[in-house]
């Protein structure tokens, strides 16, 4: 913490509402769980900090209030997150305190504030030991509070949850109108209320059809959208970039009208086809970031509310990009309106999927259209070459550091800024996407919506668009209906798990192994299977050959061809 926000001390807020409950987490919670586990002390990146700078100073005394009434009518600000014999649960309490930092402003309320929040969200948070919202204030030298920071976990809150939060506690403290009534202890808008849902009739209910959406999309989906050669990185590969433009509000605005979708449509449709373009798939797979709220209750809701929502896509390299739009908008509807299911039995329907196709999953490429609502304000709304350009001229790219690791190899986001300016941020694993592909990609996308508004494009032209060089695979990768793959890549791994010598080549349909050895296939393609989790770019031969001798080094193909057989098969169950 800097000199102009050192800590001089904290005070403490005690609460005390109803009666302590304790439930599983909601599903949205779940999904939330794993990376906040698997990421430990850098789980700090998912953080949610903002300084609340309030037009006149409040006595303090005023700010406890509106905090305690926020903490006492809302679950999630009262919540602990515990893992007891591998459940997590949610823990909510019936009385405790927070402990609010306090520091002087020196002057200048928004600069302190927004290094509060820096200092404040530099730790990841302990879910068990501290409530998921941290609070800091700065006075001024009157000891009046002149600005709030505050910082959420992305397992309590995500951007409506925490921005409802945030506009809750500004009516409060400068009486401006709030965006809505704070619901009862018993209202349906409350976690455990949520979670309770979800485990009923109706809720298991709503998740099978979910499921049976992921079960469909993954019959035909790729493997992984990141079947491509790797490329040596550092000891951050992870990439990211930023793009502020209000030419991208503009101009998906007014691509959303001209083919009557939505705004998040058109960018995902763009998103989509930019990282086709690049890894040769005519397929693509995304987790979408859904973050359905249709009712009062979910509206209400000041928790974590967002799920996986899964959009597998076939691209239409023969249309135009005005058709591309229209043809993703149903199935991107479809693939929202299905996310609200139990990521348990999500993990499940991958699983077994995958084990039945001979694949193991890597569903790495997001997108999250994070915009509050469906409209974007653009003094634009149907702009010409030369607008667009005076538009362009004003767009901001910036990096942010990089990162040691993410669960996410390819992810697109976008927010609202205000006054019209869409956010833009990427990332990018360079493991995967390397040398200036990040920045060639997200000033790409702001490139073909301009263009797209003022004249045709079409989809097998993007790449050249944009200057982006498709990746290079070499003549030994094929095309299979699981992805790319090296039939010899395929070999090392059948006789690394077979302990032998192996050969792969292409067949219909996939690749064939040849193996020595007395394994059968179906043993040779369990171990397979067991394999294959995070390895992007393998996938299980579609039959086994079981070889009784090894051909002379050197042989070639026809010599395994040519050998004595054991046995041979697909290894799968009949």
């Amino acid at each position: 913490m800097s000199d102009a926000t050192t800590d001089v001390g904290t005070i403490s807020l005690p609460f005390a509402t109803g009666e302590a409950a304790a439930g599983p987490l909601t599903w949205a919670q779940s999904v939330m769980w794993g990376p906040m586990q698997w990421f430990g002390k850098e789980a700090n990146q998912f953080n949610i900090g903002e300084a609340l700078v309030l037009p006149a100073p409040v006595a303090p005394a005023r700010l406890h209030a509106a905090l305690r009434t926020l903490i006492e009518a809302h679950q999630t600000l009262r919540t602990r997150y515990v893992d007891r014999a591998d459940q997590p649960q949610q823990q909510v309490a019936a009385a405790g305190a927070y402990d609010i930092v306090v520091v002087d402003d020196h002057g200048d309320p928004a600069r302190v504030g927004a290094e509060l929040v820096a200092t404040l969200t530099a730790a990841a948070f302990d879910h068990e030991a501290e409530w998921p919202l941290r609070v800091g204030c700065v006075r001024d030298r009157a000891g009046r509070i002149s600005a709030v920071a505050l910082v959420g976990s992305h397992l309590a809150f995500d951007g409506w949850a925490f921005n409802t939060l945030t506009a809750l506690l500004r009516g409060r403290l400068t009486d401006a109108p709030s965006p809505q009534e704070t619901p009862t202890a018993g209202s349906g808008a409350q976690p455990l209320a949520q979670a309770a849902f979800q485990q009923s009739t109706a809720g298991r209910q709503q998740s099978r059809l979910g499921l049976r959406h992921w079960e469909q999309g993954l019959s035909a989906a790729p493997a992984s959208m990141f079947d491509l050669p790797r490329a040596a990185t550092g000891d951050q590969p992870i990439e990211r970039h930023l793009l502020d433009s209000t030419a991208v509000t503009a101009a998906a605005t007014a691509l959303a009208t001209r083919t009557r979708t939505s705004f998040s449509t058109v960018l995902l449709c763009l998103t989509t086809l930019v990282l086709t373009a690049y890894n040769g798939h005519r397929t693509g797979v995304f987790k979408l970031i859904a973050g359905n709220r249709l009712d009062r209750d979910s509206r209400d809701l000041i928790a974590l509310n967002t799920l996986d929502a899964l959009l597998v896509h076939r691209v239409d390299e023969d249309a135009d990009l005005l058709t591309a739009i229209r043809q993703l908008h149903r199935p991107a509807f479809d693939a929202y309106r299905r996310a609200p299911c139990d990521p348990a039995g999500v993990r499940t329907v991958v699983e077994q999927v995958g084990r039945r196709r001979g694949v193991a999953f890597d569903l790495s490429a997001y997108f999250n259209n994070g915009h509050r609502g469906s409209d974007w304000a653009t003094a634009d709304p149907d702009p010409g070459p030369d607008r667009l350009a005076v538009l362009r001229r004003d767009s901001r790219y910036s990096r942010l550091e990089p990162l040691s690791k993410s669960d996410m190899r390819f992810y697109v986001a976008a927010s609202n800024l205000g006054d019209g300016r869409c956010r833009l941020g990427l990332l990018v694993d360079t493991a995967y996407l390397p040398g200036g592909l990040g920045e060639t990609i997200i000033r790409g996308i702001e490139t073909l919506l301009c263009q797209a508004v003022t004249g045709a494009v079409r989809v097998a032209e993007i790449a050249d668009r944009i200057g982006l060089i498709p990746a290079h695979r070499g003549p030994d990768w094929v095309s299979t209906p699981a992805g790319w793959v090296r039939p010899q890549t395929v070999a090392e791994l059948v006789g690394e798990v077979a302990g032998a010598a192996a050969f792969a080549e292409p067949s219909a349909g996939g690749v064939t192994a040849y193996v020595s050895g007395s394994c059968s296939p179906e043993e040779l393609h369990r171990r397979v299977l067991d394999a294959l989790p995070g390895r992007p770019g393998l996938v299980a031969p579609t039959e086994y050959v079981i070889c009784g001798s090894v051909p002379p080094t050197g042989a070639g193909a026809d010599a395994w061809r040519a050998g004595p057989v054991l046995a041979r098969g697909t290894g799968r169950d009949a």
